[in-house]
């Protein structure tokens, strides 16, 4: 039976934990499409499920090499959203984990950080104009102005200390790594 789900996450650690806690209850994610998760009834904890910010979109070429090794090895691309990608793979094959060593976390959490830094730039300077606006506008000409840099300040105060979150995990695992050099 099919099923649908709306949420939104901005850890996809989290979201992928939420995904496997769904495979346990005998819910297969079958696509996504902006917060809306669509799900098809299976066995229960039938499934692991992975997700990976890739360093292109998904059409080209490298990406779909790398979609295709993964295929290869079993490993099954469920549903695109830009960048990000939804693996699952049989649980019965045995553990599933994108990242063997600490490069490659690492790589994967400063793309995500860099993502997200480039996002913050882009609502500051669209908050800034804004308020750009506000300081040499008359008010009373655009009244929508207030509540649009309400939207952005709140997007921002969300965005940033998710980012800030995979920077300091970056910057962990770099410690890590070089304790262990």
């Amino acid at each position: 039976m099919r099923k649908a789900a709306w949420k939104f996450f901005l850890d996809y650690e989290k979201e992928e934990s939420w995904l496997n806690e769904m495979s346990v209850k005998g819910l297969a994610l079958e696509g996504f499409f902006l917060g809306r998760y669509t799900f098809n009834d299976c066995h229960p904890d039938e499934y692991v499920y992975r997700i990976e910010l890739l360093e292109n979109l998904p059409g080209n070429l490298v990406s779909r090499q790398y979609l295709d090794f993964m295929a290869e090895n079993g490993v099954e691309h469920i549903a695109s959203w830009g960048r990000w990608v939804y693996f699952r793979r049989k649980a019965e094959d045995g553990a599933f984990d994108i990242y063997s060593d600490i490069d490659s976390r690492l790589k994967h959490y400063r793309r995500i950080s860099n993502l997200l830094l480039a996002i913050i730039f882009m609502f500051l300077i669209i908050f800034s104009t804004f308020v750009f606006r506000v300081l040499f506008e008359s008010p009373a000409s655009q009244p929508y102005v207030f509540f649009f840099m309400i939207i952005y300040l709140c997007l921002l105060i969300i965005i940033i200390p998710n980012w800030n979150s995979y920077r300091r995990k970056a910057k962990r695992l770099k410690l890590e790594k070089q304790l262990r050099e």
